[in-house]
């Protein structure tokens, strides 16, 4: 099959799709005007098909519609709830799945049905398919107590799976530094709605949603964490915490012109982030930011000298928290867990039980619980809950100890990888590294959605700049690699044999 019925029957796939979805969407109309609970529905089907008509045109353009989407997802569920009440099975949810799968299509079909090459094979991307291929058939695992539970588990593992393969198909360097772009203006707005949350307190329909939600891990003392516009608290901080990175990364090698609005940026949202008082988020973020100021210089000496100013401004801020009032709980909150990391106030003790007791899990079962067994959805279908709170430990307990295994060298090797990229004097791997290091122990947490998506797309990005030559970065650069070329000019670039998964 030549290229040009390739693309001919994969346009006709779409456009049809598309015409089936407005025909749905035009019977879900009438029906919802006579139903207004079912708003969110027809909210949700009129987003997918508007995402699958951006698509056709430009995957890329919906790649990153959709990253601008995602952190408002919260907000637009609380404000629908005087319309549509609450639901925790909230439709809403499966429009970034369905997207995902949808542009993912393109890729699955090519290289599985029409067997093309995969092109800028990597060492990483080949363990990441493996990992693929187990967490599919832990989707049936009679273990987890349901079908339904496993199927759940497809959101928040192998949705991210395919992100990193769609970071490595559509993302060019413009495309990634545009992402980065928007994840910082809108890690400002979120830190500065979170400012009014914290100062002015919550809208009517956010206090409501409070209550219905029984949102315990809101409640800290007499205060309410701020939530910013995400669907919890801790997407909200881990959110701050990428964004942070991303304008350091911009202050440490962007131009001079961006550099003040940068650090502006950065002081913005690490206060509200601190006022968040989730304190690991904290301890992670700072981290990456020590991290990323030692290795943005090329000089041996420069780094020591980095690291030197670095760990002084890291104790002077330690001593300098410990000197903040006590009459607020938030910040009484973040104070007391950082300045002692395990004394009775301070929480890490018992997450770094509940990691080991997720490792142990995966030794005393070896072929593990099930796909979904560690996310929010296992008790809403009747599953186990096994998480262990850490994505590490959870692989463990979900895919067994081949699947906790394979997880932790893909982690391993994609940290060791950005590290040795960001020290090459880009300012791109530096923001991506330190994505990483900020969400160590996170990169496939349940209910992180816009972070664990952006995480998984810098991730694909990372590793397909890796693998470029100039004739695949010059196909990357047009829309979607090598649709709109003659696939024979590759085959210098090509590996011999088909993909191995």
């Amino acid at each position: 099959m030549n290229i040009a019925a390739r693309r001919f029957n994969k346009h006709v796939l779409q456009r049809g799709m598309v015409i089936g979805g407005l025909l749905a969407a035009s019977a879900l109309l009438g029906w919802a005007v006579l139903n207004p609970g079912s708003v969110r529905l027809l909210i949700t089907v009129t987003l997918v098909i508007m995402f699958a008509a951006i698509q056709i045109k430009s995957p890329r353009a919906a790649i990153l519609s959709l990253m601008v989407f995602l952190p408002f997802v919260g907000h637009i569920r609380r404000v629908l709830i005087p319309v549509a009440g609450w639901n925790t099975l909230d439709a809403l949810l499966v429009v970034s799945p369905i997207v995902v799968l949808l542009l993912s299509l393109n890729w699955l079909t090519r290289k599985y049905i029409l067997r093309e090459e995969i092109e800028g094979d990597t060492k990483l991307f080949k363990m990441v398919r493996i990992m693929l291929v187990i967490d599919l058939l832990q989707v049936f695992n009679p273990l987890q107590g349901s079908l339904f539970v496993g199927l759940s588990g497809i959101i928040y593992y192998i949705v991210p799976i395919l992100m990193m393969i769609l970071g490595r198909e559509y993302l060019n360097e413009k495309a990634i530094r545009t992402l980065f772009s928007l994840v910082f203006l809108i890690g400002i707005l979120a830190a500065l709605y979170g400012y009014k949350q914290y100062w002015f307190g919550f809208f009517s329909f956010e206090e409501e949603w409070i209550q219905l939600s029984g949102y315990v891990a809101l409640q800290v003392y007499t205060m309410v964490r701020p939530i910013g516009f995400f669907t919890n608290a801790a997407e909200y901080a881990h959110y701050l915490s990428i964004a942070i990175t991303v304008g350091w990364g911009y202050f440490l090698r962007g131009s001079s012109g961006v550099r003040l609005f940068a650090a502006a940026g950065v002081v913005l949202m690490y206060t509200a982030l601190f006022i968040e008082s989730s304190r690991s988020a904290i301890v992670t973020c700072t981290t990456a930011l020590f991290l990323m100021t030692v290795v943005c210089s090329k000089k041996a000496s420069s780094k020591v000298i980095l690291t030197l100013v670095a760990v002084g401004v890291l104790i002077a801020l330690f001593f300098g928290m410990q000197r903040l009032g006590n009459d607020n709980g938030l910040i009484t909150h973040s104070v007391s867990g950082l300045a002692d990391p395990m004394g009775e106030d301070s929480t890490l003790p018992g997450h770094i039980d509940y990691m080991f007791k997720g490792f142990k899990e995966g030794f005393s079962n070896p072929l593990g619980y099930g796909l979904g067994v560690t996310t929010i959805a296992s008790g809403k279908f009747g599953g186990k809950a096994l998480s262990s709170e850490i994505d590490w430990s959870n692989q463990f307990i979900a895919t067994g100890l081949f699947g906790g295994a394979i997880y932790l060298l893909v982690f391993f090797r994609t940290l060791f990888l950005g590290i040795a990229k960001a020290n090459g004097g880009n300012m791109l791997p530096l923001i991506i590294m330190g994505m990483l290091v900020s969400e160590a122990g996170q990169w496939l947490t349940g209910g992180h959605y816009a972070v664990v998506a952006i995480l998984w797309l810098a991730i694909g990005y990372l590793d397909r700049s890796t693998a470029d030559s100039p004739i695949t970065r010059q196909a990357i650069n047009r829309e979607g690699a090598y649709e709109n070329a003659d696939l024979t000019e590759f085959s210098s670039s090509r590996q011999p044999g088909f993909p191995l998964l």
